[in-house]
């Protein structure tokens, strides 16, 4: 059986400029602003996992660590074949399950980000 092929995502250009002004409105903490930019940008692409990572993190920021870990653990089955963006999702989950104690569950999905498992 053929290896599966590995297409990471891109944004496109629309989506990279909501992500960059969400980024910005993040860093002032403008968090419902941030998301807002960021759920345009997934009306664009509603299948790119970048994406939901980017909305993981502003919830993560929001201190909303369920929905977080819940907007990664979608990126994450959409990046399957995307090493590098699978990774990303993964160490979100980890991060969120981490700040809610729960360690075990966050050292298995560190783990995984790793690539271990």
């Amino acid at each position: 059986m053929p290896a599966p092929v590995i297409r990471e995502p891109t944004l496109s250009p629309a989506s990279r400029a909501l992500v960059n002004q969400a980024q910005i409105q993040l860093q002032s903490k403008n968090y419902p602003v941030a998301a807002s930019s960021i759920e345009r940008a997934l009306r664009i692409e509603p299948s790119n996992p970048l994406l939901w990572i980017e909305l993981g993190k502003v919830r993560q920021a929001e201190g909303n660590y369920v929905q977080a870990e819940n907007m990664a653990r979608k990126a994450a089955s959409m990046s399957v074949n995307a090493p590098r963006a699978n990774s990303a999702a993964w160490t979100l989950i980890a991060e969120s399950l981490r700040a809610r104690g729960k360690n075990v569950e966050a050292r298995e999905a560190q783990l995984r980000a790793q690539g271990v498992r």
